[in-house]
């Protein structure tokens, strides 16, 4: 009876346990009222424009109910799901302008059919060479509103994202970049959502260049030149970068600012007389003003060069430095070449501004005066005609004018006389370096009738031309009224020669009147006078020799070493960091004039040239003025040559 009584108690026990288990189980609702499962659908919460691009990671497709064709042939699709780095470089065709594109495959779907389901891709297009700062549009548009809602994402070579326009509440999408290298940059256009019938789209790309920022008054720029900083009487005395002038002319000084002024200083002689002048002005106005040693102002000139150069004389009163200052006149900026020369006492110095190039008083020397020699040619701006004369700055006479131009290859110039007083008969000699043995023409008389002489050169190098204009024997009666005019026009083009000036029975410009010229008189018809009748006439031959002409010398050839140095410590012989760079040699045949070769000097002050020659060989630096002859005799295994540029004392220091 007991077993019985434990045995239901134990059912029992069970019993209550199982229904305690089962009340804390959860209840389950009817599954058509449940909630979905995130995992059902993944995308589901991916629809908004935020994470509209992550739709491309499942394939989307359109339903087409139209036959659709992609102008491209779709050879810039790529699948979707293939990696950027993929479909950049494998599929990316040249970004343009482009009608009928399509995101899917050729498909033809006749009238009378179903629509089909057909998978989109991606397009792919690539932007090249693009330039820094310009601003690129490019816009994707349904040709049809639900064609497609487009998207597109800008890509750089490194595969980036750098810009996009993924706005799924739009179909067309439009991005606008600036370039910060050359690319390539890639541009991806795709499908958004899943809602898309097919059909094409256009694309647009523009692209905006850089807008320069404006300036209330628009100027040329100019670079500082390697004089700067000197801006100051203090940064002139610096040894870097200003040396002491050491060269007779500096070339394309700047002003780089409105506000530039230019400080330099120049060794003197006690007792010598020197002359700076400002040539070859590129929209500038300069003003040159010297001043000694305690700056104290002891010359100025503004325009005694002519047009707007300037020119200014003064005599050193002592052993040292004089401050050259050069002001520009005018709100610009610009550039400019100074002249630097020791020349010969004046006649009569002239304290002040000197006066505008004009006509020279009678019996006064001209203001280029002393100028009888190379050393002291005077410097003449081109293509501006001045007034000189005949006028001996001492004793008798003759007066030889010794004139020079800076040209530059490539450039025509013709230089002549004009204007001349009655009784004056000039001829011309040219040379290019300043040496008699450097002539290379002149001229006597224009044309019969014309006293005036001319002379035309095509420039085959950059340094001086050197122009001598005389009188030889022919000193004019009336020396102290010997006046004539005189200066050298450039050009790109050859100069045409003028047409002779027919025979007349006037004076010309030079007071003399010209030889009759015999003309020859016509026979009128019905002449009395009988045409003689040639009677026979015995025929001679001679056997002529044919001259043999004279052998041709084989050509040499010549290497040269060059080296140009500034000697700073005083050793002559050229040291470590010495050498002069950038000093332009040129080597010339001297029997033809022939430029063989040309070239610079290094950061060593070294040049080496080779060159082919029949003869003698010149070699010219026409910056320094320097002039050496490389003898044909021998034959000659190398011609080295050295140049120095000798360092002056600072004063207050021994020498």
């Amino acid at each position: 009876m007991k077993r019985s009584y434990l045995l239901i108690i134990a059912v029992v026990a069970s019993a209550g346990l199982l229904i305690a288990v089962f009340s804390v189980l959860p209840r389950y609702s009817n599954p058509a009222l449940a909630a979905p499962r995130k995992s059902e659908k993944p995308f589901e919460d991916l629809r908004s424009s935020d994470y509209a691009p992550l739709l491309q990671g499942a394939e989307i497709d359109c339903t087409v109910s139209h036959t659709t064709t992609d102008s491209l042939d779709n050879v810039n699709a790529c699948a979707v799901g293939e990696t950027v780095e993929f479909c950049a470089e494998n599929r990316a065709t040249t970004l343009s302008g482009y009608d009928g594109l399509a995101l899917i495959a050729e498909t033809n779907v006749g009238e009378d059919e179903d629509p089909k389901e057909v998978a989109v891709h991606e397009d792919w297009f690539r932007l090249d060479n693009a330039e820094i700062d310009a601003s690129y549009t490019v816009e994707a548009i349904p040709d049809r509103t639900r064609n497609y809602n487009l998207g597109i994402i800008v890509y750089d070579l490194n595969h980036q994202k750098v810009v996009e326009d993924v706005d799924a509440l739009d179909n067309d999408s439009e991005v606008t970049f600036e370039p910060e290298n050359a690319g390539p940059y890639f541009i991806r256009v795709f499908q958004i959502t899943e809602d898309c019938t097919g059909r094409t789209y256009h694309l647009n790309a523009s692209k905006v260049q850089p807008t320069a920022t404006p300036t209330s008054t628009p100027r040329p720029s100019s670079d500082a030149d390697g004089y700067e900083p000197n801006d100051t009487f203090d940064e002139a005395m610096a040894e870097d970068p200003t040396l002491p002038i050491q060269v007779p002319i500096l070339l394309e000084l700047t002003f780089h600012t409105t506000e530039d002024i230019d400080y330099f200083r120049f060794y003197t002689k006690e007792g010598r007389w020197y002359q700076a002048t400002t040539s070859d002005l590129n929209l500038v106005d300069t003003l040159v003003e010297i001043y000694d040693e305690d700056r104290t102002r002891v010359e100025r000139d503004d325009d005694g060069a002519g047009g707007l150069g300037s020119r200014a004389t003064w005599n050193a009163d002592y052993d040292g430095y004089y401050y050259i200052v050069v002001q520009n006149n005018v709100d610009s900026r610009g550039s400019y070449n100074l002249t630097l020369d020791e020349i010969s006492a004046p006649a009569t110095a002239t304290p002040g501004p000197s006066p505008t190039p004009g006509a020279t008083p009678r019996g006064q020397a001209d203001d280029c005066e002393s100028n009888g020699d190379f050393r002291r040619a005077c410097v003449v701006p081109v293509n501006e005609t001045q007034s000189f004369n005949f006028v001996p700055v001492f004793g008798e006479g003759p007066d030889n004018d010794f004139y020079k131009v800076w040209v530059k290859p490539g450039l025509h110039f013709r230089c002549e006389t004009s204007d001349l007083s009655p009784g004056v008969d000039p001829n011309m000699i040219v040379f290019n370096g300043p040496s008699w043995e450097e002539s290379i023409g002149g001229n006597d008389d224009i044309a019969p009738c014309n006293y005036n002489s001319r002379f035309d050169y095509y420039a085959t190098y950059a340094g001086w031309l050197y122009v001598l204009v005389g009188t030889g024997d022919r000193t004019p009666s009336d020396i102290q009224d010997s006046g004539y005019s005189f200066g050298c026009k450039k050009s790109t083009e050859p100069f045409k020669a003028d047409s002779a000036p027919q025979p007349t029975a006037t004076s010309d410009s030079a007071g003399k009147l010209p030889s009759p010229v015999p003309t020859a008189t016509p026979t009128q018809a019905g002449s009395p006078i009988a045409t003689p009748t040639p009677g026979p006439q015995a025929l001679s031959i001679r056997t002529l020799a044919t001259p043999t002409p004279p052998p041709t010398a084989a050509p040499r050839f010549v290497p040269i070493d060059l080296i140009v140095y500034y000697d700073a410590n005083g050793d002559t012989q050229p040291g470590a960091g010495e050498g002069i760079t950038g000093v332009s040699a040129q080597a010339y045949e001297v029997a033809t004039g022939e430029l063989l070769a040309q070239g610079y000097t290094d950061n060593q002050g070294q040049l080496s040239l080779t060159v082919s020659s029949q003869g003698a060989v010149r070699l010219a630096i026409p910056f320094l003025g320097f002039s050496h002859l490389i003898a044909a005799d021998g034959e000659v295994e190398e011609a080295r040559v050295q140049v120095r540029v000798p360092p002056h004392t600072i004063p207050g220091e021994s020498s």
